[in-house]
């Protein structure tokens, strides 16, 4: 994933000028300093047999993909990186109205190293209208302001069959508005900008997304929180990896335009709470390669609920994935369905103030049409949603 890198070196002399900074501007301007963590350890216990190339007979055990942006993936070994993370957030506040916010975060999946994923001004232009300009993170999903900090939520890690985005921070401009009413809470943000990452799978390239626009409306008040959102790009690809019946997609000619549409709904119940989520991705064009079966858009939902019982929290989570693939393929007839459903079991434990200790079992089982699985090319992908995933891990704040 592409973000502003930093070495150690100077990820070293960032905390020491900030610190300097902070010593030396007390009196001009408010500065506070947040940080959170997350250190998880987790293997996969049970995995079907998966073909990268469903033209060939040879196959692996499937993974687990953890964490999208950073390709984070458990397989049959325990490993602390899929989903360990940590991040350091600095806001100074200007006065009237001013203010900047940066974040610096490393994960797992990309050896730690410190990325800035916030840098952005963000302006209170009076008590209903505000501005934010720079790179900030695309509001995606329900928990989109927040994904990285793991003690927000109740899971260890949102659902991962959620459509992850192609990117997901932006340089641009975001304009939100809370009108004041007397008995809910409203809040709607326009945005509009570009962004890039890199990726490695199936070989190194990078993607430039132009155009980004996008909207999201949330209402609430003391019990429910309502949300909607929509966002719709076109990206470019530096490789020409991408086809369609022998025509290369992502050049600038003919890019791979997409959009994305999400509703969720969170529900608290004296302990019990209910949260759920849709969202949906479609393409203009199916996305993919001429000897593979393409992505031709998403739907995918969950439902999840979970009780307080003091400082402990269990919680059952069910989530199902519908991934359209296109028939323009050579082996595959007609249109199939990539599908899978999950279950999650897990228990949160408050045993500190600014700490959690989180375990959960995850089962996947793979529902995708038979003539995916073992038709495609003479061979198929094979079960390569069939996964079972023990994780265990400490959410931090400070």
């Amino acid at each position: 994933m592409k973000k502003c890198t930093l070495s150690r070196a100077v990820f070293s002399k960032v905390i020491l000028a900030s610190s300097i900074a902070l010593a030396a501007s007390t009196q001009a301007a408010d500065i506070s300093i947040n940080g959170f963590i997350s250190v998880v350890a987790g293997k996969t216990i049970s995995e079907g047999k998966q073909r990268v190339d469903p033209t060939s007979a040879a196959a692996s055990s499937a993974s687990y993909t953890a964490d999208g942006p950073t390709e984070g993936a458990y397989d049959d070994d325990i490993s602390f990186k899929p989903d360990s993370v940590y991040g350091l957030q600095f806001r100074s506040d200007l006065g009237k109205g001013l203010a900047v916010t940066g974040q610096i975060t490393g994960h797992g999946g990309e050896d730690y190293e410190a990325n800035v994923s916030w840098a952005y001004i963000s302006y209170q232009l009076n008590d209903e209208w505000s501005l934010q300009a720079g790179r900030q993170r695309l509001p995606l999903f329900y928990y989109s302001d927040f994904l990285d900090v793991g003690y927000a939520y109740h899971w260890i890690r949102i659902p991962q069959e959620l459509p992850a985005a192609f990117v997901d921070t932006f340089e641009g401009l975001k304009v939100s508005w809370t009108p004041s009413t007397d008995n809910w809470d409203w809040r709607i943000d326009l945005y509009g900008g570009s962004g890039s990452e890199e990726f490695t799978d199936p070989v190194d390239f990078d993607v430039d997304f132009e155009g980004i626009a996008g909207a999201v409306v949330q209402v609430g008040n003391d019990w429910l929180q309502l949300r909607a959102t929509y966002m719709t790009t076109e990206a470019e690809v530096s490789a020409p990896i991408f086809s369609r019946m022998g025509t290369v997609q992502g050049t600038s000619d003919n890019p791979i335009a997409f959009d994305f549409a999400g509703v969720a709904a969170h529900m608290t119940f004296d302990n019990v709470f209910v949260v759920a989520e849709y969202t949906m991705t479609s393409l203009d064009d199916p996305l993919g390669t001429d000897q593979l079966a393409g992505n031709d858009g998403s739907d995918v939902w969950y439902l999840s609920t979970g009780i307080r019982l003091g400082d402990f929290t269990p919680h059952i989570t069910y989530t199902v994935s519908d991934e359209a693939m296109s028939d323009e393929v050579v082996g595959l007839s007609s249109d199939a369905d990539n599908s899978s459903e999950t279950w999650t079991l897990g228990v949160r434990w408050d045993f500190h103030p600014n700490a959690a200790l989180k375990a959960e079992y995850l089962t996947r089982s793979d529902e995708s049409d038979s003539v995916l699985k073992d038709s495609v090319g003479g061979f198929g992908y094979g079960d390569r949603n069939e996964v079972d995933l023990m994780s265990v891990g400490v959410d931090v704040i400070f």
